[in-house]
This record gives C-alpha cells, sequence and structure tokens, in this order.
C-alpha cells in the first residue's frame, strides 16, 4: 500500500454537530473526494487528513429537505 494515504470523512448533522466518522485510504486527495462526495445521502460530510480540512460537501437543496423529515 506504497503511496496510499489516510482521510477521514465526517459526517455531520443538520445542527453542524459530528456523529459519524468514515476512514478512507486513498492516494491522493483527488481520490479522496471523490470517495467523499460519494458518501452525502442524508448529512454533510467534511472530508480531513491529519489536521487539515481537505473539502466540504453539502447536501443538494432537495436532500436537505428530505433529511428534515429523517430527523
Amino acid at each position: 500500500m506504497h503511496g496510499m494515504r489516510h482521510y477521514r470523512a465526517f459526517q455531520i448533522d443538520l445542527d453542524g454537530h459530528v456523529f459519524g466518522c468514515i476512514n478512507l485510504v486513498c492516494g491522493d486527495d483527488e481520490e479522496a473526494k471523490r470517495e467523499a462526495a460519494s458518501l452525502v445521502l442524508t448529512h454533510r460530510i467534511e472530508l480531513w487528513r491529519l489536521d487539515r480540512r481537505i473539502a466540504q460537501f453539502d447536501l443538494p437543496a432537495e436532500g436537505a429537505h428530505a433529511a428534515a423529515f429523517i430527523r
């Protein structure tokens, strides 16, 4: 696994609190962004590597509305 990097995709609820974390192992930041973006279903995702936020993925407008009913 030479050259692979460890990332964390934090699941953020509607109130802005972290409620889960998914560990990702990817070759680079771009691959990690693609993986993290695919996790956006009913909550926001923040992608981190060590102490650096790489990206944030918000819910689409219709997803945010649907998430309110899931809560």
